[in-house]
């Protein structure tokens, strides 16, 4: 198809452009049909509405820095040790999500060691049980590694120019205009995007043609990347907890074996779902649920709850 090539000499010429490319693959995506496509092109062009769906190559780790001083020594640019903060407010200071355009963050890539997030004072007494009482923090911010923004670019343009390549090797030919969806169909192009943007265990969850939730990298039986997953959806320790005591309880359960959640899950994503409703878990209840469904559904390797 000429979109695919046009978008592959964009992606892999020696001074690349990676908005034009992706405003092409947008017409790509309307022409396939391909609405999960459609809404990633979408976000990277305009940004991502809802931070805590954002792809994992847009959460960047924070080291939080500080001034100290206790009126006769100062240091300045200090890493502040977080052990002993509250896990929420760690959470939140030490992880970075970055929502807005490609085009923003490919500014931000050109002037990336003077990028730093500003920590507000009323913070200041949580963050600082770590150093000496005698010290006070004159100020305090957040810093992510250099290079972050330049990789979120790169991603980016990695993840599309992969996604192009993969789609023309199956539509090696331009189909007719009437026909292009029905191929697209047949080639599992939805497939391919998944793998090639999301990775091989992404599960993209669809309601009225947009994406509600993403759950990255849950790997069938890998406990550990479920609850990284979920952590990411800020889900706090105590409740991880208790879904790993619930997938314990339910691991000889006849509902598993016949490729449906347990009672001990069914009950937890209850629960979590009820948090989501009083305002406990940060994320809207019509989110809540699918999340959870499908993060477990993928760890336990089937496709639904």
């Amino acid at each position: 198809m000429h979109l695919l090539t046009e978008i592959i000499d964009l992606l892999s010429s020696s001074s690349p452009s990676l908005e034009d490319a992706l405003f092409k693959a947008q017409v790509l995506a309307h022409r396939l049909g391909e609405l999960d496509m459609k809404k990633w092109v979408t976000n990277e062009l305009k940004g991502y509405p809802d931070r805590l769906s954002l792809p994992a190559y847009r959460v960047l780790p924070v080291t939080v820095m500080a001034n100290l001083s206790n009126g006769v020594v100062r240091y300045s640019d200090q890493p502040l040790p977080m052990m002993g903060v509250d896990q929420r407010l760690r959470d939140k200071l030490e992880t970075r999500r970055v929502s807005e355009s490609i085009a923003v963050v490919a500014e931000w890539a050109k002037r990336d060691t003077d990028l730093a997030i500003v920590i507000a004072p009323e913070y200041f007494g949580h963050i600082k049980k770590g150093i000496d009482r005698s010290f006070e923090i004159e100020r305090a911010w957040g810093k992510h590694s250099v290079g972050s923004m330049l990789q979120i670019v790169t991603e980016v343009r990695s993840r599309l120019l992969e996604l192009a390549l993969q789609v023309s090797d199956r539509i090696p030919q331009e189909p007719q205009p009437e026909a292009i969806r029905a191929v697209a169909q047949e080639v599992a192009v939805s497939e391919i995007f998944r793998n090639a943007v999301f990775g091989s265990n992404t599960t993209i969850v669809v309601g009225g043609g947009s994406i509600q939730g993403v759950t990255n990298n849950v790997t069938v039986n890998d406990l550990g990347s479920l609850v990284s997953a979920l952590r990411a959806y800020g889900i706090q320790d105590a409740d991880l907890e208790q879904l790993k005591q619930a997938l314990v309880s339910d691991d000889t359960s006849d509902d598993v074996r016949n490729k449906k959640l347990g009672p001990s899950v069914r009950n937890w994503i209850g629960n979590m779902v009820a948090k989501a409703g009083a305002g406990a878990w940060e994320i809207s209840v019509a989110t809540a649920g699918g999340v959870l469904a499908t993060a477990i559904a993928s760890y336990y390797g089937f496709g639904g709850a």
